[in-house]
């Protein structure tokens, strides 16, 4: 009883983090996608089907954390209590899910068009059709359907497809997740802090900080290329367009 007594006074923390807050959030969030991911593989070896895409989605929506917590972290001083709904925030964590492919599909397949790869993206489900199936996977309920009554009951359902297509999504954003140190994190502030409030272009930003990353030890040589040439393209067309104007 003491142990349930202690977390009825825990509080979901809404403030500041140092590197090693935000490395051991980061760390769990990863952890725990991991956890969620292989029982959701573990489900749809039994035939489990919709109980394994409600894990998968559960696991989306911790990969999600990551770039969150990197968000808050990198936002010292200011109002982050928008970023820290969207960190409990089910529909606000599945919507990272279809930009987060795009990049796998850029750092996997660099040669894809940008435009087959937006395409691709924009394949995938919305927030809402998300935490419908997940609903439907998860709970029996009765609807209204042509004036009839109908009683949903999830294992009746058709789930295998959908099931496999949540299953992969999640791994993908699996094998992106790693942890990042405090080091790693401290490079990353000092960063954001030295362009706060200056007009610096984005891929500048990206490129400074993966060149200090690089020197430091923390990312490979050549494992932002794609990264980096698609921010310097974006910026020239974000200035043509300006200039259009």
């Amino acid at each position: 009883m003491k142990g349930d007594n202690d977390l009825r006074k825990v509080k979901p923390y809404t403030g500041d983090l140092t590197p090693v807050n935000a490395a051991n959030a980061i760390r769990a969030a990863r952890l725990n996608a991991q956890d969620l991911f292989d029982t959701a593989d573990l489900l749809f070896t039994l035939k489990r089907y919709c109980h394994s895409m409600v894990f998968s989605t559960l696991a989306i929506e911790e990969a999600a954390k990551f770039s969150i917590i990197l968000q808050i972290f990198l936002s010292p001083g200011v109002d982050k209590s928008r970023l820290w709904k969207e960190y409990r925030n089910h529909k606000a964590k599945t919507a990272w899910l279809n930009p987060a492919i795009e990049s796998r599909i850029r750092a996997t397949f660099p040669r894809i068009s940008r435009e087959d790869e937006k395409r691709i993206r924009d394949l995938g489900p919305t927030p809402a059709e998300l935490d419908i199936s997940k609903q439907r996977a998860l709970y029996s309920e009765t609807y209204e359907s042509s004036g009839e009554f109908v009683s949903h009951l999830p294992r009746l359902s058709d789930w295998p497809t959908l099931a496999w297509d949540r299953l992969c999504e999640a791994r993908a954003l699996m094998l992106a997740l790693r942890d990042h140190t405090p080091g790693e994190l401290t490079v990353w502030l000092r960063h954001a802090e030295q362009v706060k409030g200056k007009d610096v272009a984005f891929h500048s930003f990206l490129d400074t900080l993966y060149r200090d990353l690089l020197k430091g030890g923390f990312v490979e040589e050549g494992s932002w290329d794609t990264l980096l040439e698609d921010a310097k393209e974006d910026s020239k067309l974000n200035q043509e367009s300006v200039g259009l104007k």
